[in-house]
Order: structure tokens, then sequence, then C-alpha cells
């Protein structure tokens, strides 16, 4: 981690000629959008398009990923749980575990693991969401679009930021940057929460957080035709968790969060980018390195009741290389009516993750011992199963190496007021998981006219084995803009697929019922229908794809004393080998991935901004209606049932107005209403649970002075009640609720 650094400060020790670009006086409202794929300008780009700036989302207090929830037209990323679980939901799909149907790009270097989706934002420069399928250019996990971010750079800005923030639940967040003209820059953020619930069992807050992250960037010109660049950030945190109720059906009512045993989430991730840009003859050459490190682990009572059931710790360590070229020519190029990029992108990664579910007592007698004994007592009357220790563990190790490789072009066509895209990707990626299942106890049996003795006979389970999955993927893109001026239109037609893997949740269980017919089996003890399990050869899953249609236009009409933009676009996604989380029935502890069929979704997504004058309005609109086109699951047949956990609408709605003052070092002020939001959102596949639309109000007040700015905020400000997430486990059913009104003061500093 430390060679790259020294050779950052090796290299920019050298004297360099000028930087092709000018540093910005100011950051308010620059779009400082850069990518090293980024052909044609963001309004003619043939798709839909969300692009937030630095001022933007300072100013609306987005702090993560989350915060671009119905900002985005259609985008839903539920805050629940932990940083961990970082589900997200575009155009009625989604992912709650594995891969994300939504890339994500820092810098240009793609984030290979969704556990790190959820981090604290420091100086970021500009967010562009290209929704619907990229995957294109951007290959694995872009089915439904790709998020690209940007941090500031000393390109950018010279000098120095810093701000503070504080808020309820002792909330505080505390950020630093430093940006020389040498070319190098330094971030440094800290955030504390105490948090907003507590746990009934032992009186104590159930979701604090604390997070510290560092980023350094250098950037050097090495001769007139070779730029360098160099990003290294890391990240620390520590979160409580998670705050989970369990939910009453018969009564409709959220009993009180109470659970007995320790839960939470640590994580370390680390992030090293060397990036290269070689210009010559009119091509450029764009190499894009990336070591990416993430050691995490959360702590579960996985039951959340005070029951002493069972427990889950799951840690993982995790390494990732990935190296992406991309060639295009830099305009002016030969020809005016033909521009084009062509790279390749491979990657290696490795994850060793170790996840012990404990079982305790309550655990082995409600769970184990009650599905074991109800069979037995069916064909031997009378006779138990009894287990004599208090609480063991089912341990499962797991080695996971996943490997691709890809090949990509798009050409972009110009005739007259016609523009046309032609893309074109071959995937290839591998994967071998190596898988270690092991417990020993031991058990007693006891039946009339059985003299079973006094001692517990020992019991060893061992479940050991590799998996491969293996797939290649034709991704194709066609699209066409005409340009009418103010107003562009497109249609365009892509593929997209978020990549297979397996399951590794679903291993316990698949030891406990391997424990059970061993145990029967010792005892010579054989039913004539045993208890059957997924086995390895199920833990497989494949990728799941989509065929994307679309229509729309953007317009702009910018005017000396207004200006007024938006876009509309209407799509229909096909989806098939579908990824959905399926919980075994009845009193099991695993959860696994599944492709299940067919589904669609259809949807029409709006925005528009309108400026004049100190006035200020935007407004977002996302509906869309996710269904299951074919989805039996052995049990039921839910084909034509909404798909769960996406919402049917969301809406963000912004008012502001800034007044001038320019007194002495007083320079404005302003003010702003926010509405936003979603639903109506189903929480199961038979469509009996639902969380109705619910609204939510936010407002704010900023003052401006010369060097400085000082604002409060806030949020929810209607004290809107709303659950956020909903699951099953051992049967029963689990709600999180919402974050309650909440209130921030800050104050920063640019020099």
């Amino acid at each position: 981690m430390f060679l790259p650094i020294a050779l950052t400060i090796l290299i920019s020790a050298a004297p360099s000629p000028t930087e092709e670009a000018m540093v910005l006086d100011t950051l308010q409202g620059a779009v400082l959008v850069s990518s090293a794929k980024q052909v044609l300008p963001v309004e003619k780009m043939p798709s839909a398009i969300s692009v937030a700036t630095m001022a933007e989302i300072e100013d609306r207090g987005i702090g993560g990923v989350k915060g671009f929830t119905s900002v985005v037209p259609n985008l839903h990323i539920p805050d629940y749980g932990s940083a961990m679980t970082s589900s997200v939901y575009l155009r009625g799909m989604g992912s709650r575990m594995d891969n994300p149907i939504m890339g994500l790009y820092i810098d240009d270097i793609p984030i290979m693991n969704k556990n790190a989706y959820d981090f604290d934002f420091n100086d970021m420069a500009d967010a562009v969401l290209l929704r619907g399928p990229q995957s294109t250019l951007y290959g694995r996990n872009s089915m439904c679009g790709v998020l690209a971010l940007t941090t500031l750079s000393s390109r950018d800005f010279n000098g120095y930021r810093a701000s503070v923030e504080y808020g309820n639940a002792n909330t505080l967040n505390v950020k630093a940057s430093a940006y020389w003209k040498s070319g190098f820059s330094f971030t440094a953020g800290y955030r504390h929460s105490d948090g907003f619930w507590y746990n009934n069992y032992d009186g104590r807050q159930a979701d604090g957080y604390d997070s510290f992250n560092a980023g350094f960037k250098a950037r050097k010109s090495l001769r007139t035709d070779l730029l360098f660049e160099n990003i290294l950030s890391i990240s620390l945190l520590g979160q409580d968790g998670y705050a989970y109720r369990q939910y009453d059906e018969a009564s409709g009512v959220l009993l009180p969060l109470s659970y007995n045993d320790p839960s939470g989430y640590r994580r370390l991730n680390v992030r090293e980018g060397i990036k290269f840009k070689y210009m010559d003859s009119g091509f450029s050459l764009n190499s894009v390195t990336s070591l990416q490190f993430l050691s995490d682990e959360m702590t579960l009572d996985q039951d959340f009741t005070d029951a002493s059931l069972f427990t889950l710790r799951q840690a993982q360590n995790e390494g990732t290389i990935t190296q992406e070229l991309i060639l295009k020519p830099e305009m002016p190029w030969r020809t005016s009516w033909w521009n084009w990029q062509t790279g390749f992108f491979g990657f290696f990664r490795y994850n060793g993750t170790s996840a012990p579910v404990r079982f305790k007592r309550d655990g082995i007698d409600d769970i184990i011992l009650a599905n074991a004994n109800a069979g037995i007592q069916a064909g031997f009357p009378g006779a138990q199963l009894l287990i004599e220790e208090n609480e063991f563990d089912i341990s499962s190790d797991f080695g996971i190496m996943t490997g691709g490789a890809a090949l990509y072009h798009e050409s972009y066509f110009t005739a007259g007021k016609w523009q046309f895209t032609a893309g074109i990707r071959f995937d290839y990626e591998g994967a071998r998981m190596d898988y270690d299942s092991r417990a020993s106890l031991h058990y007693r049996f006891e039946a009339p006219g059985l003299d079973s003795g006094t001692g517990y006979r020992p019991y060893e389970c061992v479940y050991k084995g590799y998996e491969n999955n293996s797939y290649f993927e034709f991704m194709p893109k066609i699209s066409a803009l005409y340009d009418f001026g103010a107003v562009k239109a497109f249609v365009t037609a892509s593929e997209g697929y978020k990549a297979g893997g397996f399951n590794v949740q679903i291993f316990s269980d698949i030891l406990q019922n391997m424990m059970m017919n061993g145990i029967m089996d010792d005892l010579g003890v054989h039913f004539s229908t045993p208890s059957v399990s997924p086995g390895a050869d199920n833990t497989v899953y494949k990728p799941e794809k989509c065929l994307n249609l679309e229509a729309g236009m953007r317009f702009e009409i910018p005017k000396r004393n207004y200006r007024l933009s938006g876009s509309v676009s209407a799509f229909h996604m096909a989806c098939t080998d579908q990824q959905i989380t399926v919980f075994p029935p009845g009193m099991n502890t695993g959860r696994m991935m599944s492709n299940v069929g067919r589904s669609r979704s259809t949807g029409v997504e709006a925005d528009l901004a309108f400026g004049w004058k100190g006035l200020s309005f935007t407004a977002a609109y996302g509906w869309c209606d996710a269904r299951f086109v074919e989805y039996d699951d052995g049990n039921n047949d839910w084909s034509g049932n909404r798909i769960p956990y996406s919402p049917e609408h969301t809406i963000n709605s912004r008012l502001s107005y800034m007044w001038n003052i320019d007194r002495g070092v007083f320079r404005s002020i302003s003010a702003y209403l926010d509405y936003s939001a979603t639903g109506r959102i189903w929480w199961n596949e038979s469509n009996t649970l639902s969380e109705p639309f619910r609204s939510f109000l936010g407002a704010g007040i900023r003052a401006t002075f010369d060097k400085y700015e000082v604002w409060l905020r806030g949020e929810n400000l209607t004290d809107t009640q709303y659950r956020t997430f909903y699951f099953k486990s051992v049967g029963r059913s689990f709600f999180q609720v919402g974050k309650p009104v909440r209130f921030t003061i800050g104050v920063s500093l640019e020099i």
C-alpha cells in the first residue's frame, strides 16, 4: 500500500509542464464531470441521466449513496441494518444480498463489493447516474445503471475546506481537506452518532455509529503526453445494530426492539488506484489499475428476540485487483462523423469468509430438536432425541476465487442531426468456491422400552468440497438520437446482466439436516421420508439478464432571465433468470439466492429544473410496474405479482430562493423547502404485506459569507412513521422503521 505513495512522491518531486486545464476559482455550481469512458457530452448521451454537482450534493446534505434515494427517479436505497446492507433498487429491480443491480465507480475505479457501497462522502465533486443497462461499457452488475462519482482534486480547486455538523442523537460530522497547486490533495473525515433506537433488553442504543475516512490524491504531468494520477482512500467504521423489531402478523403490531446477544458491524476498506493517460497522434490510452482490500465482520443475534436461539459471526477478508485499458481518439480526429472507444477490463478477486452459526440452548430445543423430534415421534411415539451441549457451533469456512476478462467497443456516428451508437461487449467470468462446514455434539436417544443408558454419544459431521461457476456474456447496444436544437430525442435498446455466484448463507441449514439424518443413521433408525435440504450443488446460481427498450427526450431552454430544462423517458425491461432471495419454509435459519424465472418492469421517469433570478425549482418523478412473469417456488405460483422491496412511485421536489446581500463579508442567504415520497412497497412475493405511499417534508436555511457558510437543515419534519425493511427469520416477521424528525446545524470554511 505504501509503494504507490512513495512512487507518487518521487514522481511529483520533478518539475512538470503546466496542466492542460484551468483551476476553478469557485466550486459553486461547477459541473466537474470527468470520466475515462465519457466520449459524448452529457446532453448527447442516449440514455436517461441524473447529474448532481458538488454544490447540490452539499446543499442537500447528501452524505452517502443512500442520499440519492428519490432524488433520482425510480432509485430506492433503503436505510436499514448496517453499512453492509447496501441494497439498491432501481427501475423495479434490486438485490438484498450478493451482487448489486447498479454499478458504482469512484474516480473511474469500480467498487467490486457491495459491502463497500455505503461510505461517507468527503468533497464529492459530482455524481452522474446513468439509468438503464450500461453493461456494454461497464459490464457485470450494471444491469439497471451505473453511478459514477468523482472526488475533488487539485486540478479543480486550490485551497482548504473544512466543515462541522451536529444533529439529533449526538450526530457529529467533521471534515477537512487541503488541495495544493503541486497536484497533491488530502481529505479526512469523522462521523459519530449515538443512534436513534434503544434495545429494550439492556437499555442500550442499538444503532450507534463511528467512522473515519482519509484520502490522498496526486496528479502530475510526467511529460506533455503522459499524465499520472494516484488515488488512495482508507476508511474504518464500527457500528452497532440491528434495529429490527418483531411484527405480530395476527394483530399487525410491531413489538418493542428487544434482543439479548450483541450485534454490530466492523469494516476496514482500503482502495488504491493508479491511473495513466497517454496521448499521441490524435489518440489517448487510459490505464486504470486498482488494488482493493476489504476486511469486515458482522455479528448478529440472528433471531432478534430475547430468547437464546442462535447467533452468527460472519467475517471476510477480500482482496481484488482490477485493470482497465481504454483507447479512444482525442478530438479533433480524422473525421467528424465517427467517434469511438475500445477497451479491455480484467479482474481477480479472492474472498475468504468464515461464518459460524452458534446454536444456544433455546435454539437447540426450539429449532433443531423440535424439528427432529416431530419426525421421530411420527414413527416412534414417545421417542425423543436429546443433545447434551447448551451451545455448539456449525462452522463454515469458504474460499471463493472469481476472475473475469472483457473486451468492449462503442462507435458513435453523426449524420446531420442524427447520432447513432452501436456497442458490443464480450464478458467471461469464472469462479470457484471451496467450502468446509463442520459441527460436533453429543446426543442421546430415548424411546419407550429402549435402554439407552445414561451417557451421550459423540457425533461429528463434516461437509467439504468445492463448486465451480462460469459463464460467457454477450452484451449488445444500439441507439439513435435526433437533435432538434433545444430538444434531443433518443431511443435505445440494450442488454445488461448481474453476475452469478454462490449461496454461503444456506450451509447452516444444509449441515443441520445432514446432522439429523446422520444421527438417525448412527442409531440405525431410518425414515421413509428423511429430512432433505439443498446440497452444495444447489448453492450455485446463474447471472440475471435483462433486455431494456427505452425512448425519451431531454430539453434545455436557456434564456436571458430564466433557465428551464428537463427530461422524460419510458422504458420496458424484460428479465430472465431473475435472482430472488428465498427463505426456506418453516423454522429454518438460512437464506439463499435463487434464479426464479422471468420478470418485467415497465415505467416512466421525468425530471424538471427551473431557475429565475434567485428562485429555483427542481422535481423528479419515477413510476414503475415491476412484476413476476413466471415464478413458482415449488409451493406457490407468484406469477403476475409485484416484485418486493422496490417502490411503485418515487417523488422529489425542491423549491428554494436565494437573496443576494453582498454587504461586507455577507454574500447571500437562501432557504428551501423539500418534499419527497415513496410507495407503495410490497414486502413479500405473495403481496399480502405492503408499505403504503409515504410523504416526507424537509426544509433548511443557509447563510453564505466571504469564506464560510452556516446552515440549519431539517428532515422528516412531519415525523412520518414508516418502515424501511422487512424479512423473516425462523418463521417470525421483522421490520426496521425509519428515522424520526431530525435537525442538523453546520458551518463550513473554504479558503
